[in-house]
């Protein structure tokens, strides 16, 4: 198993790196909430695709998928806060490919019991 400081607790150091990005916005960058919280999603959200790829064997990789796109989605919302024009049909596209690309390189989530 691995066992080095970074797969201890995801989640508090993505609270960690959260409270660093609202501690900068509050000092030194002026940075809207809006924005503050978009960062924050996407840091929460790069854990949550760490996370799934460190337990991928309890569940044969089915939560990296779901990982994956919340990713995505949080980076666009991130984009849009930060002044990024798309439309709602670009998102849609570029979140349907992002959605079958995924799928072509994680595959076969699930495996059939053997007797």
């Amino acid at each position: 198993m691995n066992n080095n400081e970074l797969t201890g607790e995801p989640a508090l150091w993505a609270g960690l790196v959260a409270s660093a990005v609202q501690l900068v916005a509050a000092f030194w960058l002026p940075l809207a909430d809006a924005q503050v919280a978009g960062i924050n999603a996407v840091v929460l959200a790069v854990a949550g695709v760490y996370v799934a790829f460190t337990t991928r064997s309890a569940d044969n990789g089915g939560s990296i998928k779901a990982a994956i796109l919340g990713l995505a989605q949080a980076a666009i919302s991130l984009g849009v806060t930060f002044g990024w024009d798309v439309s709602p049909e670009k998102t849609a596209t570029l979140m349907t490919f992002v959605g079958l690309a995924v799928s072509v390189f994680i595959r076969q989530t699930s495996k059939p019991r053997s007797a």
